[in-house]
């Protein structure tokens, strides 16, 4: 043991030093990832988003059917999205100063604080004030009714002119009732206004966001897979380089036992591929949002199975091929074939049934099929992840048998 232990600590060294094997294994897929997330039209940050709409934070101090009318009009209309604040009368003292302040950088472009008196002052304005607000109270904003308005503060002149003018459209219908108290003549567009939904909630605002982010649920995982199966390139150049310089040949004739430099060889491509599905899974959630699901703790035994499968797939590769030019030929035809029929670049419910049967001749399906029980379903199956464990640790098994017997009888 102590023999396999040098020679993983030997490695080791050698591939901190392969900046190519790093760059392959760590930055190509996330940034495969990134751009793929982005033609799909997923992949936005926070100002992008505010770009495609315009969400509005509410909070509505008033609790009146007019404050209600106010948000739900706003509501109405297409691409503004409007997020409620909640908030208490015991509140009023403490958080109405904070909400009312400008908006740090972040999803909500705009926050309107409707406060306690905002129905009651609207009852005091005059018929003329109501009907012509550019002459009365309401020609210097809309404080005068109790209501304040907070931009983000990467706000545009556009962006601010848009809010001012739905807000007071929006006002013109919440008002209708009390322009019906103080002139007949509204009272029919008062009874034929109808009232819009007044926000939307926010478990509805959750899903919607759940499902911007639902693309990279598949994204990560199966570009991981893809590039956790590149160890097969990159274990057969270490293999061809060792045969090259000698050292292989000297260790099969010291008195170190195959199985003891067959495990020194592999030690340091398993903690690199544990290491590389480690980083792309924290990258996944930092990055792009995406959920490691209900039990996170279920990922550490997926990636290490995973992780197992592509070592020994790769040990057993390297003992095949002789030359530099198999490597880089049968390499990629082994990982790029195997992971479009499994399901890496394509998901494997789009496939032709046959495809789909035939996917599980792969390590890759059984490891994507885990990944996908854990973290698009609210309630992983755990017998199905076990069984899928259970798959990639008998294809390691007979991966590593294949590849001891080749190195054991190789000359």
């Amino acid at each position: 043991m102590n023999d396999a232990l040098t020679i993983t600590r030997k490695d080791l060294r050698l591939l901190s030093r392969d900046r190519r094997a790093l760059v392959i294994l760590v930055a190509l897929p996330m940034v495969i990832i990134a751009i793929v997330g982005s033609s799909t039209g997923r992949l936005r940050n926070d100002r992008e988003q505010r770009r495609l709409g315009l969400n509005i934070e509410v909070a509505d101090f008033d609790q009146t059917p007019t404050s209600r009318r106010l948000g739900g009009f706003l509501a109405a209309f297409e691409n503004v999205r409007i997020l409620p604040v909640p908030v208490t009368e015991s509140d009023l003292a403490t958080r109405m100063p904070e909400l009312k302040s400008s908006i740090p950088n972040g999803q909500a472009d705009a926050r309107i604080v409707i406060g306690p008196t905002f129905e009651s002052s609207l009852q005091q304005l005059s018929r003329s004030e109501l009907t012509a607000p550019e002459t009365g109270p309401l020609k210097d904003g809309l404080t005068a009714i109790d209501v304040h308005v907070s931009q983000n503060e990467l706000a545009d002149p556009l962006t601010e002119g848009l809010l001012k003018a739905l807000l007071r459209l929006s006002l013109q219908d919440a008002m209708l009732p009390i322009l019906a108290e103080k002139m007949p003549v509204f009272r029919g567009a008062a009874r034929d206004s109808v009232i819009p939904e007044p926000w939307v909630d926010s478990e509805a605002a959750r899903r919607e966001s759940k499902a911007d982010i639902r693309v990279y649920q598949f994204l990560v995982p199966s570009y991981t897979v893809l590039f956790v199966f590149f160890l097969v390139n990159i274990m057969g150049r270490s293999f061809i380089a060792e045969r090259d310089m000698g050292t292989l040949r000297r260790l099969k004739i010291s008195p170190v036992k195959p199985g003891s430099i067959l495990i020194g060889k592999t030690l340091p491509f398993l903690v690199m591929s544990l290491t590389q599905t480690t980083i792309l899974m924290v990258t996944g959630k930092l990055l792009f949002g995406m959920s490691w699901g209900p039990s996170p703790w279920l990922l550490a035994p997926i990636m290490f199975c995973t992780s197992m499968s592509a070592t020994m797939l790769g040990l057993l590769f390297s003992t095949i091929c002789k030359t530099e030019s198999q490597v880089s030929s049968f390499g990629n035809l082994i990982v790029l074939s195997s992971a479009g029929i499994s399901g890496c670049l394509v998901p494997r419910a789009w496939m032709p049934p046959l495809s789909q049967k035939i996917s599980l001749c792969t390590p890759h399906a059984w490891a994507l099929d885990a990944y996908g029980e854990l973290l698009t379903r609210e309630s992983p199956d755990l017998a199905r992840i076990t069984l899928c464990c259970g798959v990639l640790l008998t294809f390691a098994t007979v991966f590593f048998i294949g590849g001891w017997l080749r190195f054991r009888n190789d000359t």
